[in-house]
């Protein structure tokens, strides 16, 4: 005898129309009751009660549909599957991806539904097209207000350091031995199924990404990309306030590890780690299509440079939307903006002037480099 919740969850996985009256609420009591009577025109004899413990997984073969992206990864190599969430037409609405799918997550619809895939079996989605921009970044210096002002231009969508793709990009790096074409499909796989349809797309990756560029470069060759850096002792400062994970290189691929030792100071650690981006930054930007971008040129350079680089045209009102946007806090929108510059380098003592100075000529090179704000 069919389970009637399970009946039900593999036909609401079917219905978009469905799903888009029921996951208008996120009141579990409401979704309850829809849900009960949406079972009952189909048929399906389903209690409230039933509605109230967890489901497993509901196994699927392909993306449940085009409101459906991936939240997270989990498992490893062949064994790696794609957790699904319904993201809805304004899901990416916080500042991190991260903070959208847990969001997604919440809601009772998938809770309910909880579909999963394994990544090995997905097929390549046809005709996916390239996002409009990749911004690589040395972490803490601006790249979430270059996020944030981007998706305020109706028709761009930015995926904020996508947990998903992090996790594809860990999977290719760990399988070497995997033909080239073979890993380039499982990245443009994952961020073509990360992608909301009918929109343009820019990616704000991991700070950690500009270390794996030649492959990120062949998976996709076309796209233009930035690379946004600051004064060096105010990113130290800021890991030494709040380590970032990208201080802890255990938690770094095996492949793009530092070589030498880490020092343990906090200070001296950052630095190492900095100077391997701004290595890798300043190899990528003798191949073309990149840019560097100051932090001392935002916000004007998001539409003077980083907008026309990734081909997003600008009217009146979209430069209205990122003016907006440039004046509140980036990582908390309900703030306004204060720039904590003063405070960095009032912090900057002789530990953090020490290994800032590891990064000087670097520093140097990209400030001969970087494309000034304009207009």
């Amino acid at each position: 005898m069919t389970d009637p919740r399970d009946a039900f969850r593999r036909r609401l996985l079917h219905d978009e129309e469905a799903q888009d009256r029921l996951d208008r609420t996120v009141d579990p009591d409401v979704f309850a009751a829809d849900a009960v009577a949406q079972a009952r025109d189909w048929g399906i004899a389903l209690s409230r009660a039933a509605l109230s413990a967890t489901p497993p997984p509901l196994r699927c073969a392909m993306q449940p549909g085009p409101h459906w992206h991936p939240a997270r990864v989990t498992g490893a190599g062949e064994d790696a599957e794609i957790a699904w969430a319904r993201f809805g037409a304004d899901g990416l609405r916080h500042s991190f991806f991260a903070d959208s799918a847990a969001a997604a997550r919440a809601r009772p619809l998938n809770r309910l539904l909880r579909p999963v895939t394994r990544l090995a079996d997905l097929p390549p989605p046809d005709g996916a097209a390239d996002p409009a921009g990749f911004v690589f970044h040395m972490s803490r210096c601006g790249s979430t207000l270059i996020a944030q002002m981007l998706g305020a231009v109706p028709g761009v969508a930015v995926l904020s350091e996508p947990d998903p793709f992090d996790a594809a990009l860990r999977l290719v790096l760990a399988a070497p031995d995997r033909a080239e074409h073979a890993r380039i499909a499982t990245l443009r796989t994952m961020l073509a199924l990360l992608s909301p349809p009918g929109r343009r797309i820019v990616v704000k990756l991991d700070s950690w990404h500009i270390l794996a560029f030649p492959l990120l470069r062949a998976a996709f060759p076309d796209v233009p990309w930035v690379y946004l850096f600051r004064d060096p002792a105010d990113v130290i400062v800021s890991h030494r306030r709040r380590p970032g994970m990208q201080t802890v290189p255990d938690l770094m691929p095996p492949a793009l590890r530092p070589a030498e030792p880490i020092p343990i100071a906090i200070e001296a650690r950052a630095a190492a780690v900095l100077a391997a981006f701004h290595d890798a930054a300043v190899a990528a930007l003798a191949e073309g299509r990149g840019l560097a971008i100051a932090y001392t040129a935002l916000p004007d350079a998001v539409a003077a440079r980083i907008a026309p680089h990734f081909g997003l045209a600008l009217n009146d009102g979209d430069r209205a939307a990122l003016a907006a946007t440039a004046r509140r806090d980036a990582k908390y929108p309900d703030r306004v903006f204060l720039d904590d510059s003063g405070g960095k380098r009032a912090e900057s003592d002789a530990a953090v002037r020490a290994a800032a100075e590891r990064l000087a000529g670097q520093h140097a090179r990209l400030l001969a480099t970087a494309a000034p704000a304009r207009g």
